[in-house]
């Protein structure tokens, strides 16, 4: 299992990732950016965690995908489980997971399958070794982001509570958003879209996944040229305890696909978490249980009757 800060920035990525990737993290006032960071901070010293966290795309106001998942995640057990449902024109694919210390299970709910990788030793060893990164690190990428702050803090509000809680709130239109952000933006969208393409030329797998991956492919988006970001908008909700309760951004992109036809992809993304040291994940019993396991050589196929 990944380091414990990594693990718990996964489940937090609906925020700290994105924010880092889309300049978000540098929406800061002093006061608003360094509450925020020190909740951030001191969530992630957090054992065990529920959080349910969903993801919309749109584009030119017509629904393309959605999502929404529930997770429980226990760091100092390294467990976790949850469920996740992708809407995409309509079809919804459900999928359930268990990650055990020594395996993990995906079940779809389109078949009586369970999909099962077992972590082997090598796996478990470069875990081990993620746990021995030079401990400057965090702290250096904490310092590159706070160089990223500059003249953002003027488009914060922070709303202080009576009760302790705080309200975080920003907004950046396109002529406020930083130019290295829309210059690298485009760089990143395209790349993205690229590989999509080429992973289905290069491998097609969608018949051994846990899952239709032509549901998830059928809500890509190809923009290729005139890309921009439109709009950032970000909330957070930290409570009296100074954790994370809620947090949500929205992100509108325009741009043209490659016949050039004009788009506005907006994208809502959030997250709530609850059960701060108190959650167990849930666990799996595979006793007769139709059980197919995973090859972890090839990234996704698996072994079974569908080679």
């Amino acid at each position: 299992m990944k380091k414990k800060w990594l693990m718990l920035g996964g489940v937090l990525g609906i925020s700290s990732v994105m924010m880092i990737t889309t300049g978000v993290n540098a929406f800061a006032s002093t006061n608003g950016y360094d509450a925020y960071k020190s909740a951030l901070k001191n969530t992630r010293t957090i054992q065990n965690v529920a959080v349910q966290a969903s993801a919309s795309l749109q584009d030119n106001g017509t629904a393309l995908a959605s999502a929404a998942g529930n997770i429980k995640i226990s760091l100092n057990t390294q467990t976790a489980s949850g469920s996740a449902d992708v809407k995409v024109n309509g079809a919804t694919q459900s999928v359930n997971f268990y990650k055990l210390k020594d395996q993990t299970v995906l079940k779809s709910s389109s078949n009586d399958t369970y999909y099962v990788k077992q972590q082997h030793g090598k796996e478990k060893n470069k875990d081990n070794e993620k746990e021995t990164l030079d401990p400057q690190i965090p702290q250096q990428v904490e310092t590159v982001i706070d160089a990223l702050v500059g003249n953002l803090k003027d488009y914060v509000a922070v709303d202080s509570k009576t009760d302790g809680s705080k309200e975080i709130t920003a907004e950046l239109d396109n002529s406020q958003i930083p130019t290295v952000v829309n210059a690298i933006a485009p760089l990143v969208i395209k790349h993205a879209s690229n590989q999509k393409h080429d992973g289905e030329k290069k491998d097609d797998t969608s018949k051994e996944l846990p899952f239709n991956r032509d549901v998830l492919q059928a809500s890509s988006l190809q923009l290729t040229q005139d890309i921009k970001i439109e709009n950032i908008s970000f909330k957070a909700d930290i409570n009296n305890a100074n954790y994370i309760e809620h947090q949500e951004a929205d992100i509108t992109i325009s741009g043209k696909d490659a016949s050039g036809t004009a788009h506005q992809v907006n994208v809502h993304l959030q997250a709530n978490l609850s059960g701060y040291n108190t959650t167990i994940p849930d666990t799996i019993d595979l006793s007769g249980k139709q059980v197919q396991q995973m090859d972890n050589h090839q990234h996704g196929k698996f072994h079974g009757d569908n080679e």
